[in-house]
């Protein structure tokens, strides 16, 4: 049976645990939402990674497929993207209400990628030292 990449278990991982972070300020059901739709978007973005560049490329291509292969964070960025004008304060109101959702989501998204690289590192050290 075929093992999971220290990648991927860091990235999925990490994911689950910022997203039981972020909605450990609001209440339980938020806990189970964030970490569940964070760990699966996460998921969607390693197996991009497997598919391309592999697990074994250098860290800057891998952070940056495993970022903007997620599609949670591709919507962040078109949800951003589409409230432009409520984040620059060109217009107020009702319909801006949740402008910051975007910025929010994709702050959320950037971390686990990192904790999968740095899982990664830390599992290739400790075989090299074995």
């Amino acid at each position: 049976m075929r093992r999971i990449h220290p990648f991927v278990y860091g990235h999925v991982v990490g994911a689950f645990l910022v997203g039981a972070v972020a909605g450990a300020f609001l209440d339980l059901k938020a806990v189970l939402v964030f970490s569940s739709l964070l760990a699966a978007n996460a998921a969607i973005g390693s197996l991009v990674c497997w598919w391309r560049p592999g697990f074994e490329a250098a860290g800057w291509k891998l952070w940056l497929v495993a970022t903007f292969a997620n599609p949670l964070m591709l919507s962040a960025i078109a949800f951003a993207i589409s409230s432009y004008d409520c984040l620059i304060g060109n217009q107020t109101g009702w319909n801006c209400m949740f402008a910051d959702a975007g910025p929010d989501v994709i702050q959320a998204c950037l971390p686990s990628p990192l904790i999968g690289l740095a899982v990664r590192w830390w599992r290739r050290r400790r075989v090299a030292a074995v």
